[in-house]
């Protein structure tokens, strides 16, 4: 089954999202410096990062929920995975990608597909938003943050960010260094596989850290105990998400922010300047394209209903 995270739509939070495009300007050539610039005008890529969650205040987008994310569960990839008839994130990526590499677009249907491209590479880049169904990409795992009642996917949108206590560029600033890992070209596909496999880690609480406390029916003593599981057998533990929890996870959380301004930045440099798709991602659009003949193209109907 197939469930909508209505309230996961979004990750990050704005400071993340903002963090992410950050990172993405210090990385753009000049070529996409300017086709920024031409279909953007006086806005930046920090500027419009979150506009693609703003359009959910406008009815006419209200099919664009499911394109924020999508469900893979625990022994799937994408690619095996039941698909949302109303489309998900990797589809909504590859189309809007293919709208701004289409000659034959208009310029202003290139500046809705980039800032959706913006925001899309910062979803799929929070692991929770390539989450397991049954708990709704953790909206329905509670646990409690610093005492106060909380659910594990807000805690990885903005909770864990905020805790810095730095601004958007403060932090896009300090994750940004010189000396940056080289991005390889790669795929939407791969990304969200990348992601599912990530995520085991934020469902993870440490029994020295005191992450789970003792219930009426069970303890936490297991070295690395799993929470939130689905399963009627997982043991019902209160999970303190707190500071151990935050060092634990601190790493994967900075890298995931990193990774995703770099390949946004790696990405759009590459459309802007027409670069021919690899055969990896020559191989993703077959996919794809079939997914397409064989469930429809639900995010060109829901773009498409929305510009009218």
């Amino acid at each position: 089954m197939y469930v909508i995270l209505v309230s996961a739509a979004h990750a990050w939070g704005l400071r993340g999202h903002r963090i992410v495009a950050r990172i993405a300007e210090n990385h753009l050539n000049e070529t996409a410096q300017s086709q920024v610039k031409e279909l953007l005008g006086s806005d930046t890529l920090t500027k419009v990062a979150n506009e693609a969650d703003s359009y959910r205040s406008d009815s006419k987008w209200k099919c664009a929920a499911p394109l924020h994310y999508v469900s893979i569960e625990d022994n799937e990839q994408y690619l095996t995975a039941e698909k949302h008839a109303q489309g998900d994130i990797v589809r909504a990526m590859f189309y809007f990608e293919d709208i701004l590499r289409d000659e034959k677009s208009t310029k202003p249907m290139k500046a809705i597909a980039l800032k959706w491209l913006v925001h899309l590479v910062g979803d799929i880049h929070q692991p929770l938003h390539v989450g397991r169904s049954c708990d709704r990409g953790g909206n329905s795992t509670k646990v409690r943050w610093f005492g106060s009642d909380s659910n594990l996917h807000k805690v990885w949108d903005s909770q864990l960010i905020n805790h810095e206590e730095l601004s958007y560029t403060e932090f896009a600033d300090f994750l940004d260094k010189a000396d940056q890992p080289r991005i390889e070209p790669s795929n939407y596909i791969a990304w969200s596989n990348e992601a599912r496999q990530l995520r085991q880690q934020l469902y993870t609480c440490l029994a020295k850290d005191n992450c789970c406390e003792r219930n009426a029916k069970r303890a936490c003593k297991a070295p690395a105990t799993e929470f939130g599981s689905c399963s009627a057998e997982a043991p019902e533990l209160t999970v303190n998400v707190e500071y151990a929890y935050v060092e634990k996870n601190r790493e994967l959380l900075n890298r995931q922010l990193l990774k995703a301004g770099l390949r946004l930045a790696d990405l759009l440099n590459r459309i802007f300047a027409a670069t021919p798709l690899s055969d990896q991602e020559k191989a993703a659009r077959v996919a794809i394209e079939k997914i397409r003949r064989d469930a429809g193209d639900p995010v060109k109907d829901c773009v498409m209903q929305a510009v009218k």
